[in-house]
């Protein structure tokens, strides 16, 4: 798991440098050259998506998203996992929801094109595609270690 996540964060460090890159080439060709690119402004949101959701597989792993955990705090031991086991359920559920939904556009828009860029629109959605792909793997995980805990004879909150 620790290569995959590594992928995750080496991918979204470049597309941020990227992003930063197509941002400082127009900032430059407007303002320095007096000459704006036709392509970066639409590059760059391109690795913005790419960057948000490798990010986010990323931050799946580490439990960094934001989480609302007034209930869980005060449950203990079964309960505890029990209530941990419902939300993972859903949570897969809606990660599941948006991978499928997200090849079903790609398959979809695959033959409209980027009006700068000229490329296939499935490819901002790719990104997307593959930062589910990663969480759901992740969360994966997750649901397997809440299994073992809540079936577990004393398990550890």
């Amino acid at each position: 798991m620790r290569i995959l996540v590594r992928f995750y964060d080496a991918g979204a460090l470049l597309c941020f440098l990227g992003m930063m890159a197509c941002v400082l080439l127009e900032v430059a060709a407007r303002n320095v050259f007096q000459y704006p690119t036709t392509w970066a402004e639409e590059a760059s949101r391109f690795f913005c998506v790419w960057t948000v959701f490798l990010g986010s597989a990323s931050a799946w792993f580490r439990g960094s998203h934001i989480l609302i955990n007034i209930l869980p705090r005060h449950l203990r031991g079964k309960p505890y996992y029990g209530l941990k086991l419902l939300i993972d359920v859903l949570c897969a559920l809606f990660l599941l929801a948006v991978w499928f939904g997200t090849l079903s556009i790609m398959i979809v828009s695959y033959p409209s094109k980027t009006t700068a860029l000229e490329i296939s629109i499935s490819y901002f959605y790719l990104g997307l595609f593959l930062g589910c792909t990663g969480m759901l793997i992740f969360h994966a995980q997750q649901l397997i270690g809440t299994l073992r805990n809540l079936f577990e004879k004393h398990p550890s909150t």
